[in-house]
């Protein structure tokens, strides 16, 4: 086993030793009179993870792994006088350009391993001389590279993010070993390329989310190293952006931006949704700082910490499938060969526990189960052997070992951050979410020659997760999918060009309605209408996330490229010669690339897929076939540090697709995870009530009715002033008091072009019985037939609640 940590995953990685400080798993030095050292002291434990990261035999063999890497690395050290390099793979040549940069920031990286393993109890390098010579050695040459006073080509990541948390890192662990020359060098440099964590160097932009939790964190150490108490309590501050006010503060809740909203959505780069990634770096930071700082003259005492603690709920864990972080949250980090949905996950959990420790006693106790749970649930990748620091480990194992923490059971529920246009469905086996975007929302990252590939990722990207295959998307996925045919998008035939390229962006999508509701915490729906990037293909699509399926609908399909268009129902990933058994209308299928008609597939131990007709719709069929793919990472993922491999790699896949015509296309299809062959035959049990150009709308088993009305209109006895998401159920409670038995409606609105105004909508019904609460956003102007106006004009996007309770006697 080797272990080769990206900058990321080591930047993240401290958070789980500090963790150990906070629940009183180090001693604290009690040196007094120099609280710097103090605070040092502690630092230095919380990169090593301290006696328990040395000595527990669960972490032997991670140990040994690292000591194995580092002796890989000292291996290829170059000793040599006049070196442009420390390892012959990092050419860094004076870092003049974009290419060599990377390479300087990974040969930081790389001593930061080295120094980790020098200060490290448990490492047969500990205090090793030789590897301490190395290291004087390379951060004297790193010195002469990333220097003040000289010019920046490539990412400014690496210039103010990066090296400075590394050089910093490297200094604390070392301590009164670096000669004072390269000490000085090294923290000039710092201070010039990354002054003040609160802007961007040379400019008034502000940082924001993950990037001011990173350059304040630098900050603190700098300040901790130099015994400067100004740079400690200006990176302290940044946290809470005392300089402007709190306005970009980690523990506001924010309305627009970038940020964490009350909703749960968590938004980076201004159009992404990306707790899984930034938000990840964010919480950890802050974590990491809280637990550093505590006790000593500079502790965080932030009246609105209250917030951040409560993102573990709304934001964090319903995008958890275990421990995995779901990919539709990671942005462009899907394409990371070395951060996989897992890395993400153990990175998050590891930050949640640090964090517990900052919050009050039922949260924290709360937080420590839902960790554990999702550890001791996750069976493939392991707390000490996942490729995650020796400290992060240390800190697992600590609460899956803790018999005092009953872990959590599975997630139940749905849940709608609507800020984000992310919905999520857990149902205990397993989970789905959706990818949609807007003109405020993103379709996806590129940037930094990361994510190349990554053109559809939001145009209606389904995820289904489960416990039969928790590997989906960790397991080669993302270099051998057909980009073109990514599970639940629409799409034609045109050809794309890759985004390998410099800097970063995120193409926002063309249209406006994007988003849905949820009923009763329990079933929920969104939709979009999908404009492609290039304007040749338009389609109204939906989803809705019952207790036992997945209906997809979509209508109004229609395409100006002459290229062929399809609907991906699902294209599922499996190693070599393992696709399992396929079945057909009931019998079992040989795949081939050609296509075979189906109006009912199942995919042993994957899920059912039911075609579902719709009144004035001619009947459909799937179309089903297997398929042998060959990628690399390297081919989606060319980034100067997070660049994959050119070994190909290999899978086969089951896709199941509607095809369409130029125009009026449509189709309908119930996706059923963990269903057995016979529950899938015996479907559908919901109905597709409407599959119009500009309306849909499905009824369930039990009677509730969601849909979405993307113009204003009549359709099926509903009216509708403007674009809106429309659900309602009933349910009987009861017997109530004097033996009535209780019949309640809950009825929801949202309008997901989040435009604002006023909707009216008339139902095909009359008002349920009488008003027993709501939001007062929603006012009944009519009882019979039902209509109310809702109030959209703030809190746009979100979902308005009105109930109804009937009571009858029994």
């Amino acid at each position: 086993m080797s272990f080769t940590p990206s900058r990321r995953q080591f930047l993240l990685g401290a958070s789980a030793a500090a963790a150990l400080f906070a629940s009183g798993g180090l001693a604290l030095p009690a040196s007094a009179a120099d609280p710097y050292e103090d605070v040092l002291a502690r630092r230095r434990e919380f990169l090593t993870g301290g006696a328990v990261a040395a000595s527990h035999a669960g972490l032997a063999a991670k140990r040994a792994a690292i000591d194995e890497s580092v002796a890989g690395l000292l291996a290829t050290f170059n000793r040599a006088s006049g070196r442009t390099y420390l390892w012959p793979e990092l050419p860094v040549n004076g870092a003049g350009n974009t290419a060599e940069v990377g390479n300087m920031g990974v040969t930081a990286n790389q001593l930061t391993v080295l120094a980790t393993a020098w200060a490290s109890a448990g490492s047969r390098y500990h205090n090793d001389a030789g590897l301490l010579a190395d290291l004087q050695g390379g951060l004297a040459f790193l010195s002469g590279q990333y220097r003040a006073d000289r010019t920046r080509p490539g990412n400014w990541w690496f210039w103010e993010i990066g090296l400075p948390r590394q050089v910093a890192d490297t200094l604390t662990l070392l301590g009164p070993n670096v000669p004072t020359e390269t000490f000085d060098r090294l923290i000039a440099a710092v201070r010039f390329h990354a002054p003040n964590p609160n802007v961007r160097r040379g400019s008034t932009l502000k940082e924001t989310g993950a990037n001011r939790v990173d350059k304040a964190l630098s900050c603190i150490v700098r300040g901790l190293l130099t015994t400067s108490e100004a740079d400690v309590a200006l990176g302290r501050d940044a946290l809470s952006d005392v300089a402007d006010g709190g306005r970009n503060s980690l523990f506001r809740v924010v309305t627009s931006g970038d940020g964490f909203y009350a909703d749960g959505s968590f938004v980076q780069h201004g159009y992404l949704p990306y707790s899984g990634t930034y938000g990840g770096v964010a919480i950890t930071g802050v974590a990491e700082v809280l637990a550093m700082l505590a006790g000593s003259q500079w502790a965080v005492t932030d009246p609105n910490l209250a917030n951040l603690l409560g993102a573990v709920d709304t934001t964090f864990a319903p995008f958890q499938w275990d421990v995995r972080t779901m990919e539709s949250t990671r942005g462009r980090a899907v394409s990371r060969q070395g951060e996989h949905d897992y890395d993400s996950g153990f990175a998050i959990a590891s930050a949640i526990l640090v964090l517990a420790d900052s919050a009050p006693a039922e949260q924290r106790a709360r937080y420590r189960a839902l960790v554990k749970g999702w550890l001791e649930r996750t069976t493939d990748q392991t707390v000490a052997a996942n490729n995650q620091t020796l400290a992060a480990s240390a800190r697992s194992l600590a609460v899956v070992e803790d018999a005092g923490v009953t872990p959590a059971p599975p997630r139940v529920g749905i849940t709608n951050t609507y800020n984000q246009e992310r919905i999520v469905q857990h149902r205990g086996g397993w989970a789905a979410v959706v990818n949609t975007s807007s003109r405020r929302i993103g379709r996806y990252e590129w940037g930094n020659n990361e994510n190349n590939l990554g053109w559809y990722q939001g145009d209606g990207v389904l995820f289904v997760y489960h416990r039969e295959d928790p590997a989906q998307f960790s397991a080669d996925f993302w270099p051998t999918v057909d980009p073109y045919a990514l599970p639940g998008i629409t799409v034609n035939g045109e050809r794309r060009t890759s985004g390998e390229a410099a800097g970063t962006g995120i193409p926002r999508a063309n249209n406006q309605y994007a988003g849905g509701l949820t009923i009763d915490g329990e079933i929920g729906t969104t939709a979009m209408d999908l404009t492609n990037a290039t304007g040749t293909l338009t389609a109204n699509k939906s989803w809705y996330f019952l207790t036992d399926s997945v209906v997809c609908v979509g209508s109004n399909i229609a395409d100006t490229s002459g290229t062929p268009v399809r609907t991906i129902a699902e294209n599922r990933s499996f190693a070599v010669d393992t696709v399992p058994l396929v079945r057909i209308d009931g019998r079992p299928a040989m795949l081939t690339d050609e296509p075979k008609p189906a109006r009912n597939v199942h995919v042993a131990g994957h899920a059912g897929f039911v075609a579902l007709p719709a009144p004035g719709r001619e009947e459909q069929q799937f179309g089903v076939r297997s398929e042998r793919r060959t990628g690399t990472w390297y081919a989606i993922n060319s980034g100067g540090d997070t660049a994959g491999s050119t070994d190909e790699v290999t899978r086969d896949f089951v896709r199941i697709e509607h095809t369409h015509g130029a125009g009026g296309g449509w189709y309908a299809y119930e996706v059923l995870p963990l269903a057995s062959v016979g529950e899938t035959m015996r479907r559908p049990r919901v109905s597709v009530i409407l599959a119009e150009d500009q309306a849909h709308l499905i009824e369930a088993l039990d009677g509730a009715r969601m849909g979405h009305f993307f113009a204003a209109g009549a359709w099926a006895g509903y009216s509708v002033s403007g674009p809106c998401a429309v659900g309602h159920r009933q349910v009987t409670a009861g017997p109530g008091r004097a033996g009535a038995a209780e019949i309640r409606t809950e009825l929801v609105i949202s309008q997901p072009t989040k435009t604002g105004g006023t909707l009216t909508v008339e139902f095909p019904f009359d008002a349920p019985g009488t008003v027993l609460g709501g939001d007062p956003s929603v006012t009944v102007v009519n009882e019979s037939p039902l209509r109310v106006t809702v109030d959209v004009a703030t809190q746009r996007g979100a979902e308005h609640r009105l109930t109804f309770v009937d009571r009858r006697r029994g």
